[in-house]
């Protein structure tokens, strides 16, 4: 069974980090597992909707990629997310969206390097954590 990654990312990086999935496996890429990420809108349900649709997701991941853009180290649920898998121990990796310039999410920006958004990079990286 492939293990899943959890991919977090901020609303104004969701197509780039869609694309992610063609550095995995299944679409020919080295990184091994399969991406995860939360693609149903829930939050209309409000911040227990969307809490419960993270912890649901990521509960099962054996590693997380943050896909860090102009102002990710900013957001909430960004650093939710990094201090839940923290929490729970899951590995952490985090990539540079292409032409962006923000850092790792303040939550854990003491304990994961920002690596590049090129396939052998990310994908050595990734294979690193979590297996």
């Amino acid at each position: 069974m492939a293990r899943d990654v959890f991919i977090s990312y901020n609303y104004a990086d969701r197509e780039v980090a869609h694309n992610v999935h063609v550095f995995f496996q299944p679409q020919g890429g080295a990184c091994q597992g399969k991406p995860v990420l939360v693609q149903e809108d829930v939050a209309s349900g409000g911040d227990e909707a969307i809490k419960e649709a993270i912890q649901d997701l990521m509960e099962e991941c054996k590693a997380v990629l943050f896909v860090v853009g102009d102002d990710s180290h900013n957001s909430p649920w960004i650093n939710y997310e990094a201090k839940l898998a923290r929490s729970w121990g899951i590995p952490m990796v985090a990539v540079q969206a292409p032409n962006a310039n923000g850092d790792v999410p303040n939550e854990i920006k003491d304990q994961v390097k920002l690596v590049n958004w090129a396939h052998d990079t990310l994908c050595a990286a990734l294979n690193k954590v979590g297996s």
